[in-house]
Parts: structure tokens; sequence; C-alpha cells
């Protein structure tokens, strides 16, 4: 799956290049420039186009370095990670792609409900997606729903109802909208409205780190923080992973992550 993960940013650039190539050439076929500023102004199209050839370029290295290391499924269950390695798909619909720390292929987070009316959003800032009334899902390698959250709410306050495989809710998480951007704050409760988690996070890095009301740390993660030993897996610059609580229940657990699956997903870019 990485090896494929690199494969498809490869393509994608390839065809946002041949957008840009197309546009340019349009341009110099319809508004065929007059003066020396005109042609000074078709410079505008070297940024994406030298963008995506550094794309085509990195991700084909990353590619060919990892393409013949044999990296088997993961033969944990979701639930039983104590790390999580979460990166952004290539792809025009965004997903989460889940891995342990060694490589192996844990599953996706997904959105299961757009719209038809949406879809133009994501040529703008997939993120803008998370704004609107959503379900998402926790999906295994196989394909099967392990957990999923719908979202609710915006400019206030967002609410997730939080449910397990067999569509039994098992709580719901609020926070709160309004200062988000610079400091985001929330509560975790379970299904009985019980305040189990209190959750705060940086809005500028996503840096977090949750203890319960016994001091117990739950989750923790730190941005730019990745083992070193990964990183012949891991190529790029920028690799999140979150370190997860073993002494928490099933249910607690399937309740934190869909909280981080949340918060990784706002974070995303076109």
């Amino acid at each position: 799956m990485l090896a494929e993960m690199y494969k498809k940013r490869e393509k994608l650039a390839y065809v946002f290049l041949a957008v840009t190539l197309l546009v340019a050439a349009g341009w110099l076929i319809f508004q065929t420039p007059d003066s020396n500023r005109e042609w000074w102004d078709l410079l505008f199209f070297l940024l994406p186009f030298g963008l995506s050839v550094v794309i085509i370029v990195i991700s084909r290295s990353h590619y060919l370095k990892v393409k013949d290391i044999e990296i088997p499924h993961s033969n944990k269950q979701l639930l039983d990670l104590k790390e999580l390695v979460i990166k952004k798909d290539a792809a025009f619909v965004p997903r989460l792609l889940l891995f342990e720390k060694s490589g192996g292929f844990v599953g996706t987070v997904e959105m299961t409900s757009i719209k038809w009316w949406m879809y133009p959003l994501l040529l703008r800032d997939a993120s803008l997606l998370t704004v609107f009334p959503m379900t998402y899902a926790f999906l295994g390698e196989d394909g099967e729903t392990r957990l999923s959250f719908r979202k609710t709410g915006w400019l206030k306050q967002s609410k997730l109802e939080i449910f397990n495989s067999e569509n039994n809710m098992l709580g719901t998480y609020k926070q709160e909208e309004l200062k988000a951007l610079i400091n985001i704050k929330g509560k975790l409760y379970n299904e009985r409205q019980e305040l189990i988690l209190p959750i705060q996070a940086s809005g500028f890095s996503g840096n977090f780190s949750w203890n319960d009301q016994q001091e117990k740390r739950w989750a923790h993660f730190y941005n730019g923080m990745f083992p070193h030993e990964y990183t012949h897996l891991f190529r790029d610059m920028q690799n999140d992973i979150v370190e997860l609580s073993e002494d928490i229940s099933k249910e607690d657990k399937i309740r934190l992550l869909a909280v981080i699956g949340f918060l990784f997903f706002t974070r995303i870019k076109s």
C-alpha cells in the first residue's frame, strides 16, 4: 500500500501537469501575447509546472525505493495498536490511510455520504467538506467497517455521534469551534453522556496529549516527531504518528479513534 500511495501521487501530479500545459497552450492560442510584458505574464504557469515536476520526481524516487520491500498487511486489529501512522491519500475524494509504524497497512478513514453538490468544493479545499454534516468510517484492510461517526454542527459547536462495527452508539464528542483555529477544545462522553476525557489540541500544529481524570494518558501526538528507524518506509518529510494507550477498554478505544480521525480529517488540504 505504501508503494501504491507514492505511485498514485505521481499519477496525480502527471494529471495536474497535463492540465497546466493544456491551459497554457489554450492561452497562447486564444490570447497570443502582443508585448514583452504579456510574454512575461506567462511565467505564471511555471509555478504549477515546476511544482508538478518536483512532485513527480520525488514520488517516483520514493516509489522505486519501497516497491520491492515486502510489507505485509497488518496482522493486528485496529483496536490493538499502540502506534498509528496516519497519511493523506493521493485521491480526488479525501481519505486517510492508516499504517503500523513497521509499514503494515491497517485500513482507511473515509467519508461515506458525500452529496453530489459537494464535489465542486473538492477543487477548492477538501477540508471544506468537514463543515457539513457527514458520516465517516474506519475501514479495515478487508473493507469492513470497524467504527464510524456522524458529524453535525459547525459554527459554534461540532458534535460527533460514535458507533461501533455493529452500529451501536457508544458515545459523543462535542467540540467548540469559535476558537478552534488557535486552540481546539472538546469533551468526549460515553453512551450515558458521562464525561470520560477532556480534549485539547493546538489549532496550529495539531499537537495533543490527552489524560483522563486519573491522569492516565490515552493518546499523544507531536507534529514532526517520527521514529527515524522507520523513515526508510515512510519517506516523506512529514509523517504523523499517534501513540495510543493499551490500558483502555475496547469501547474507549473506539471513542478515542473517532476523535483522532475527525481531527486529522479537518487538517486535510487539497
